[in-house]
């Protein structure tokens, strides 16, 4: 089936918040500068902005966007939060996502050894992605896999969304874990996953910001496996 992805661009201007935060800016020599498809029609603007005020910019374009079926990161500097590799490898100071929530800047922190920070083009505030930050997804991360793998009944979520269908992945899964079931949904919701209260554990094949909501039972992404 043929499937047209329509960009949702945001026309928030994005140098208010750049020129707000520039003091600190400015003590990075260089600076890995990121953002998501929403702001990418102003980001050059942002990106001359602080190279005028001799901010030296490092980009970088996703190395999944070749292959990529289904939303991907085409743009450069565009990331994921499920792809944040446009921001690996880069010789910077300190990396800078512009947007909001704290999703995309972790899966950055989690690509990178660098500080992070992120500026909200909205509130206009700089804030680091601090190593506690880190630390705790880590930790949260490895009590989820802990579960896991004591769980007597684990469940393979499926989507059927066009670029989260991952039938061979789940297969793969499915094989792995002797005591799994595979679901295919087109929506994922808590209350679906409450008629299955015999199920320990549920591994995500899907968008891995899934993992953010909150769920019955616990809730696992499939690439940490």
């Amino acid at each position: 089936m043929q499937t047209l992805f329509i960009e949702a661009r945001s026309s928030q201007d994005l140098i208010p918040a750049i020129r707000a935060n520039l003091s600190t800016l400015k003590k990075f020599k260089t600076i890995g500068l990121f953002t998501t498809v929403q702001h990418i029609g102003e980001f050059e603007k942002a990106k001359d902005f602080l190279e005028k005020n001799n901010v030296k910019i490092l980009t970088g374009k996703s190395k999944k966007s070749v292959s990529c079926q289904g939303p991907c990161s085409f743009y450069t500097s565009q990331i994921l939060g499920c792809d944040a590799s446009a921001a690996k490898n880069l010789n910077v100071d300190s990396y800078v996502y512009i947007g909001t929530g704290e999703f995309h800047p972790i899966a950055i922190a989690l690509e990178t050894d660098k500080s992070v920070f992120k500026l909200n083009p909205i509130t206009r505030r700089l804030e680091q992605i601090s190593q506690q930050d880190k630390r705790k997804f880590l930790a949260r991360k490895a009590a989820r896999l802990d579960k896991l793998n004591h769980s007597k009944k684990i469940g393979i979520i499926l989507s059927t969304k066009p670029g989260q269908y991952k039938p061979k992945l789940a297969e793969k899964l499915n094989k792995k874990f002797k005591n799994s079931y595979v679901f295919i949904s087109d929506m994922i919701t808590a209350s679906d996953l409450l008629n299955f209260p015999d199920i320990d554990c549920w591994i995500n094949t899907a968008c891995p910001r899934l993992i953010e909501d909150s769920w019955p039972k616990t809730f696992v992404n499939a690439d940490w496996i």
